[in-house]
């Protein structure tokens, strides 16, 4: 499996900072997929056609805890919480918000669409290694946990799916430099009218 660089986007982030109705969120059983490999593959390419959604990350393993958060709003805006404060990015631009200005600084082409598709588009389900977990409780929700097998020893990917084929959780664990470390994502409001993302 493709390796995900999710780390380097972390880097970029901590650098920054020196009309559809909701999805349902009812607690329905998600009916077990025969192929868990495109189980997960289906969730990823509905979560990527998403107009929505509010995001939640945690890194753990690092040298300090990461905790943060994002909206995004199709087709290419991302509001990210920074510990300098919320941060925003339109298309190729982040419009960097310090010391009372705002600038504008050009980010590289496409380095948050992992938030929007975790897995490459055009990988295979039969590229992918997945085992079904069975039935668990997220925050209320049921989901079906998946796991997936890295292409290196001890990385691990885990999907936490719900009844409407959207990834609620997905947690990624390996080692960079040698050191362990686990990335959980927490995934809501999906195609939520609400949510905005306007220029600072």
């Amino acid at each position: 499996m493709r390796r995900l660089s999710v780390l380097p986007l972390l880097a970029c982030l901590l650098l920054a900072a020196c009309d559809r109705a909701p999805a349902p969120t009812g607690t329905a059983t998600p009916v077990p997929a025969a192929d868990p490999a495109q189980a997960v593959l289906s969730a990823s390419q509905r979560f990527a056609a998403l107009r929505s959604f509010h995001a939640e990350l945690e890194v753990l393993g690092a040298q300090q805890p990461v905790r943060t958060a994002m909206d995004f709003v199709a087709p290419d805006r991302f509001r990210v919480q920074t510990p300098a404060g919320p941060q925003v990015i339109i298309g190729d631009t982040m419009f960097l918000q310090a010391d009372d200005a705002i600038r504008q600084v050009p980010t590289p082409p496409g380095l948050l669409e992992q938030w929007r598709s975790p897995l490459p588009a055009d990988i295979p389900a039969q590229a992918l290694q997945a085992e079904d977990l069975g039935e668990q409780t997220l925050d209320g929700v049921s989901t079906r946990h998946y796991r997936l097998r890295g292409a290196t020893a001890g990385e691990r990917l885990e999907y936490w799916v719900d009844a409407q084929g959207l990834p609620r959780q997905i947690v990624r664990s390996g080692h960079n430099n040698g050191k362990p470390f686990q990335l959980r994502l927490r995934y809501s409001r999906f195609n939520d009218p609400a949510l905005q993302v306007d220029l600072p």
